[in-house]
């Protein structure tokens, strides 16, 4: 008889150690892989607009998240929601879909340009206090509205979701373009500090990087080419890897062709009489990929296409360094930190002012090393 009751009691333990009592079959749950936010456009939302608030606008949350259940007509679901806020969208969610939103397993968050252009932390709060919620998904701008890059028909991918995330894994490694976090957007925002953030753009049926976004704190202020963003990234250190094209004169003939570099930064930082005095050096290492000319590629040859292109990063860098002082006025590349670091007491309440980095002087260096022609020797 004990030996009986000892065993009837190691089963009544053991049940509750199971962890099956309140589990759910993973078509009842909603695990959203890309989500966007717009502000409100009449008619979007499903299943009828909500009044807008006196003061207030309203937004729209579209969320994509993969139709598990077996019998699903569709391999994602694709529903846009409006409401005052993000917890509120959440709330009305809760009335018309039975499955439980997962919202940890969200990947890439994209802002439409409006709601850029107005300051965005108003309307990303719960996404910062909510502890389920990644700061590593991958934040961007949309060119016109999110929920347009959400509802694009990818056809050579599962969905847009895995489309986005396999777009921005690894980009550094195939070009000079920024990408940035939810959680690094955020810390950007710190004194001295702005964030970038790549753009995308719906054509036909793709979606494809366009630009950069310049933002001032959590306002978008200005919107890139790619060529400008290229620029950016080298002035603002984020490493990476591309393809940089090149065309000399030699002889009374034109000589053009392509290195692949990989780039890093260096900033020194003084002042004086003449005011906040920034250097800048860049440094771009990598091979010769493609050259016009017939003949062999000397020693000498290469030295004078290092220079070239040396001359032509500086020319572009320099354009750039005119248009963020004279038009953005906004610190983009990310030099302010290195004069808080010298001085942080006596310029932390004017580092954030226009005129900072308006009337800073900023020089830029460019050093070239290429350690092989591409040639088969």
């Amino acid at each position: 008889m004990p030996r009986k009751v000892s065993l009837t009691v190691i089963i009544l333990l053991l049940l509750p150690l199971c962890g099956c009592w309140d589990s759910r079959d993973l078509d009842k749950l909603n695990f959203p892989l890309a989500a966007s936010y717009d502000l409100h456009s009449p008619g979007s939302a499903d299943p009828s607009d909500p009044p807008t608030p006196p003061g207030r606008k309203l937004m729209d949350v579209t969320t994509m998240t993969p139709n598990l259940a077996p019998k699903s007509s569709a391999p994602v679901d694709i529903q846009t929601l409006s409401g005052i806020n993000a917890t509120d969208v959440r709330q009305k969610r809760a009335l018309i879909d039975p499955d439980t939103y997962v919202t940890g397993l969200l990947k890439t968050i994209i802002i439409g340009e409006e709601m850029a252009s107005l300051g965005i932390n108003p309307y990303m709060d719960a996404l910062l206090r909510g502890t389920t919620i990644s700061g590593t998904m991958y934040f961007a701008v949309a060119a016109g509205r999110g929920e347009d890059i959400l509802k694009t028909p990818i056809k050579n991918d599962t969905n847009i979701g895995t489309y986005l995330l396999a777009l921005f894994d690894g980009i550094h490694q195939r070009t000079f373009i920024p990408v940035i976090r939810l959680g690094e957007f955020y810390r950007s925002q710190d004194t001295g500090k702005n964030p970038v953030a790549p753009i995308l753009e719906r054509k036909g049926d793709r979606v494809i990087i366009s630009g950069v976004a310049v933002f001032k704190k959590d306002q978008m202020v200005k919107k890139l080419n790619l060529e400008e963003g290229q620029m950016l990234v080298l002035l603002r250190g984020i490493a990476g890897e591309s393809y940089q094209p090149f065309m000399r004169n030699e002889a009374g003939k034109k000589h053009w062709g392509s290195v692949l570099v990989s780039n890093s930064r260096k900033v020194k930082y003084y002042q004086d009489q003449q005011g906040h005095n920034f250097l800048i050096t860049i440094k771009l290492t990598g091979n010769l990929d493609e050259h016009s000319h017939q003949g062999p590629v000397t020693e000498k040859h290469l030295k004078e296409i290092e220079k070239t292109v040396e001359q032509q990063v500086k020319n572009q860098c320099e354009k750039f360094i005119k248009k963020m002082q004279e038009e953005i006025k906004v610190d983009c590349i990310d030099i302010s930190k290195y004069a808080l670091t010298k001085n942080r007491r006596a310029l932390e309440k004017e580092i954030d002012n226009p005129e900072f980095i308006q009337y800073a002087n900023i020089k830029v260096m460019v050093k070239v090393h290429l350690d092989k022609t591409g040639e088969a020797r």
